[in-house]
């Protein structure tokens, strides 16, 4: 089974089409049935900010639907080698996409995102687009 790991402003607009009808997010995980779907444990924390609480009905139920990949030492490896490159380039992303470009990296998963101004910037990241 292939996954998916998916970015903050994905679950952001998927949690908006829940309440205004389905649109561009829920087109995506139709099309993508068969697939593993994942987060960083940035983008649950990320996602959770905007709530207060992760334990908020609302945000727990949405971070039910994936599975959320812990911290372990291939994600921050991968964080020290992109950020490093990025910063000797001169261009560096924010922290929290550094570490979601991370997880994908390190669990080779390609990341769903629109954000291709920043994460087209990680060497090596597969993004796709929704």
């Amino acid at each position: 089974m292939s996954s998916f790991l998916f970015d903050t402003c994905f679950l952001i607009d998927l949690e908006r089409e829940m309440r205004r009808g389905p649109g561009k997010a829920h087109q995506f995980l139709k099309a993508n049935l068969a697939v593993r779907a994942c987060l960083s444990w940035t983008v649950a924390g990320e996602f959770a900010e905007g709530f207060g609480d992760i334990h908020h009905p609302a945000c727990a139920a949405m971070l039910a639907r994936f599975d959320v990949l812990p911290m372990d030492q291939a994600t921050a490896h991968h964080y020290a080698v992109i950020t490093r490159q990025l910063r000797g380039s001169n261009q560096l992303i924010g922290t929290n996409d550094l570490w979601i470009a991370s997880a994908a990296l390190a669990h080779a998963m390609p990341l769903v995102s629109n954000n291709i101004s920043h994460f087209g910037r990680v060497p090596h990241l597969a993004v796709v687009r929704y």
